[in-house]
């Protein structure tokens, strides 16, 4: 009966072989994405996509701040890119009137982009935008970001640029609330921007889904608890973030929250993409439904 027992022993030992070489398949592919995390080391050089070529660098003298690499990029209405224009754009931090957050939602549950839009008062805000700065090669998704396989870039852009695109283009479900604020705040709030956006020149970093996001950027200065910026839900999915600004009374806490939520939303069908007043518009919207729903 040995020659019976033999196949049995063999089959034996290759469905022990088997699972060693599965075994090892399996840690390779885990151990892969985490050495990229431990020894990839962030760097500057290209290639980009056209929209994220440039690094903004800024200059402030005397509370004028002058922004090199400021963005106007234009889409065309299924959001592709149509034009690009990269130039400098020079405010007075003096006449620094407003903040408004912007959140734009483009998938559930909440996964969202969100930015900052600082208002002069001359009817062309200057958006600070934290993203994902990607190659030709590379397309954004969640889980590349949570291994650091994209770079960090903070765009400073016009209105038309980062909103345009996501209302009419693509489209997302845009919101933006004007921050209750001080004035003081409001400028320390745009230097922080200034110094992190600076920083990014001589120590490049990685974007991360979870720890280095759009919206937990946006909060370095604020009073928020150091937890509640990575592990809150309604930071870590930013579609929410709304309901965490509302709560610290960020936002206009004098009306019940749907009804400022709906006022902040961003209709279509009331603006148009080509609209010369589009940011001004936005407002007056803004305010017009705070009339009818308050």
């Amino acid at each position: 009966m040995h020659w019976i027992a033999w196949p049995m022993r063999h089959s034996k030992r290759a469905k022990k072989q088997r699972r060693r070489r599965l075994s090892l398949a399996l840690l390779t592919l885990l151990l892969i994405p985490g050495g990229y995390f431990f020894f990839a080391t962030p760097s500057n050089d290209g290639p980009w996509l056209p929209v994220y070529e440039n690094l903004a660098q800024i200059q402030v003298d005397n509370g004028i701040a002058t922004i090199e690499n400021f963005r106007r990029a234009r889409y065309d209405g299924q959001g592709a890119l149509r034009e690009i224009h990269w130039g400098e754009r020079t405010v007075d931090l003096d006449d620094l009137k407003d903040v408004w957050f912007g959140i734009s939602n483009f998938a559930e549950p909440g996964i969202a982009h969100t930015f900052l839009s600082f208002d002069f008062g001359d009817g062309d805000p200057v958006v600070v935008s934290v993203e994902a700065r990607l190659r030709p090669d590379q397309k954004y998704h969640p889980l590349a970001g949570a291994l650091d396989r994209f770079h960090l870039i903070y765009i400073f852009a016009d209105e038309k640029d980062v909103i345009d695109v996501r209302v009419f283009g693509r489209p997302d479900q845009v919101y933006l609330y004007p921050l209750t604020i001080s004035p003081d705040f409001a400028r320390i709030l745009f230097m922080d921007m200034v110094e992190r956006t600076n920083s990014l020149h001589d120590r490049p970093e990685f974007y991360n889904t979870f720890t280095s996001n759009c919206t937990n950027n946006l909060l370095t200065v604020t009073s928020l608890p150091l937890w509640r910026r990575y592990l809150d839900p309604r930071i870590v999915l930013p579609g929410y973030s709304d309901r965490i600004a509302y709560e610290y009374n960020v936002i206009d806490t004098r009306y019940p929250f749907d009804v400022l939520r709906e006022a902040a939303r961003i209709d279509p069908d009331a603006l148009s993409a080509d609209d010369p007043n589009f940011s001004t518009d936005i407002r007056a919207h803004y305010r017009e439904a705070l009339l009818k729903g308050g």
